[in-house]
């Protein structure tokens, strides 16, 4: 409890108690003031003094006290569960959000494995199939004569097919530098 709502609650005691008086005070001087046809004990549901002290408690105000002070108790830790509440809910929350940012993360880097796929299946078809196989052995990283030897090329052949397509992939790869 802050002192902002202590003192406010202290404020709000000191209003009940002089409303009491303030009731109290009225009823003393209304009685004498005005001669009733009938006895108070007499009329049926109207309190009278006695019942009025009875109804407040033996101690009057103290015990009001101690049950407005148990009501700000009680309120009091409704607000604190609430707020331990809300502090679990925003913990799961920030995991959930740790768990999202790393999903995006490897869903970008998948993504980018992709396009670099799909650009290697493009450009291989802007490749005869007679040297299909060649620039596919190429982007492995096989020499000249071992591309010349598996696809019965010839060798000048397998190293023209291989400069292309390093130059290809150069291209590729500048082109991703440039974000196109």
């Amino acid at each position: 409890m802050g002192v902002r709502e202590f003192i406010w609650g202290v404020i709000g005691l000191i209003a009940v108690y002089v409303a009491i008086q303030l009731l109290r005070l009225g009823r003393r001087q209304g009685s004498a003031n005005a001669v009733p046809a009938t006895p108070p004990a007499a009329v049926e549901g109207a309190p009278d003094a006695a019942s009025a002290e009875a109804e407040a408690g033996p101690g009057g105000f103290p015990d009001r006290l101690a049950e407005l002070e148990a009501g700000l108790r009680a309120e009091h830790e409704r607000a604190d569960l609430e707020l331990q509440q809300l502090r679990r809910d925003v913990a799961q929350l920030r995991t959930e959000q740790e768990s999202l940012r790393r999903d995006n993360l490897s869903l970008t880097e998948r993504l980018a494995e992709l396009g670099d796929g799909l650009a290697a299946v493009q450009a291989s078809q802007h490749v005869s199939p007679q040297y299909g196989e060649a620039v596919m052995l190429a982007r492995r990283g096989l020499q000249s004569e071992a591309i010349a030897e598996r696809c019965g090329i010839s060798v000048a052949e397998a190293a023209l097919v291989r400069s292309l397509s390093a130059s290809d992939e150069a291209g590729a790869e500048e082109g991703r530098a440039h974000g196109e």
